[in-house]
C-alpha cells in the first residue's frame, strides 16, 4: 500500500487511479475538470483543490497529462505539485511528452530533492485499469530499483531503458511504428475493397498469415465494421508523431514514412476526425480514393 496521488484524470489517469484503488492503495486525485472526480471519490479516492495540496499529501505523484504545457503548469508552476512534495518522494511522469523536456523535468526534480522516473505506457485504458500495461521507464537506476515493486502495480511488463528521458524517447519510437503500420494496413485494406473484397475478407485473410500483428488483430476487425470508438485518438497520435519527427530533425534522421503518416493524420484532423480512434486513418484513405463513408 502507498499514499499515491494521480494528477490528471483523463481516460488513462482515471484508469491508473482505479487500478491503484483496487490494490488497496490510498489514492489522492486532482483534475481541473471537477466532473472527472466524482466517480473516483465514490470509490474511495481523496480529491484535492490544487496540485500543490495533492503533492503535500502523498509519497508518490503520478502525472498523466495531455501535453508538456499542462505538465509545466500542474507540476512546476507556482501552485504545482513539485512545490508541495516532500524530499525523497517519487514523481512518476506517465504523460507522453518531448524527451528533452523530460530531461529538464528530471533535473528540476533532483534539485528539489524528489526522485523521478519517466514511465510512459503502451496499452489502453482497459489494460491500465487492470494493471496490464507495458511501462517504458527512464531515470536513475537506483530510483528505478527502489520503486520497482510499486511500478509493477501499474504494469505487467516494466522495461528499464536507462537515463532520464529514455522512456519518453522509446514511447515516441514505438508510436512512430504504430502510426506507420496503421497507415500501411489501411492502404492495403482500401486496395482490397477496390479489388472487390468484402472488408472482413481482407482482415480475416491478413490475420491468418505471418503478417498478423497487434494492429491487424485488434483494430482490423473494428475497421471492417466501421467502429472507430476512441481509445487512442488521432489527436493524441498526431502529437506523438510530431514529437518523433522533431527528435529526428534534431538528430538529422530522415523519416520518409513517418513524415507521410504525420501529414495524413493531419489531414484526418482537418477532416474532423481528431477525437476518433487513430484507426480511422482508414476513413481518410477511403475518402482519398472515393469510397466508404464520408465523415
Amino acid at each position: 500500500m502507498a499514499r499515491v496521488g494521480v494528477l490528471g484524470l483523463g481516460k488513462m489517469g482515471s484508469a491508473f487511479a482505479t487500478n491503484l484503488l483496487s490494490k488497496r492503495n490510498e489514492v489522492h486525485v486532482y483534475n481541473r475538470s471537477k466532473d472527472r472526480l466524482r466517480g473516483l471519490v465514490a470509490k474511495g479516492a481523496v480529491a484535492h483543490p490544487s496540485p500543490i495540496e495533492l503533492g503535500r499529501s502523498v509519497d508518490v505523484v503520478i502525472t498523466s497529462l495531455p501535453d508538456q504545457d499542462v505538465v509545466d503548469s500542474m507540476v512546476m508552476g507556482d501552485n504545482g505539485a513539485l512545490r508541495g512534495m516532500k524530499k525523497g518522494a517519487l514523481w512518476i511522469e506517465m504523460s507522453t511528452i518531448d524527451p528533452d523536456a523530460s530531461i529538464r523535468e528530471a533535473d528540476q526534480a533532483k534539485r528539489a530533492g524528489v526522485d523521478r522516473v519517466d514511465a510512459p505506457v503502451i496499452g489502453n485504458p482497459d489494460m491500465a485499469a487492470k494493471g496490464n500495461l507495458s511501462l517504458l521507464v527512464g531515470g536513475d537506476e537506483n530510483v528505478f530499483e527502489k520503486n520497482r515493486e510499486f511500478l509493477n502495480q501499474l504494469g505487467s511488463t516494466v522495461i528499464y531503458l536507462g537515463k532520464p528521458g529514455s522512456g519518453h524517447k522509446m514511447k515516441l519510437i514505438l508510436n512512430l511504428f504504430l502510426g506507420t503500420i496503421g497507415l500501411a494496413f489501411s492502404e492495403s485494406f482500401i486496395l482490397s475493397q477496390k479489388l472487390g473484397f468484402e472488408p472482413r475478407a481482407f482482415v480475416d485473410a491478413f490475420n491468418r498469415t505471418p503478417h498478423k500483428n497487434y494492429f491487424s488483430d485488434v483494430k482490423g476487425p473494428l475497421i471492417a465494421k466501421g467502429d472507430y470508438a476512441p481509445l487512442f485518438t488521432v489527436n493524441m497520435l498526431l502529437k506523438d508523431l510530431t514529437l518523433a519527427e522533431n527528435q529526428a530533425t534534431r538528430q538529422n534522421v530522415a523519416l520518409p514514412a513517418g513524415s507521410l503518416a504525420r501529414q495524413l493524420f493531419t489531414v484526418s484532423v482537418n477532416q474532423g476526425r481528431g477525437e476518433m480512434d487513430f484507426s480511422s486513418i482508414a476513413l481518410t484513405i477511403q475518402k482519398l480514393n472515393g469510397i466508404g463513408p464520408v465523415y
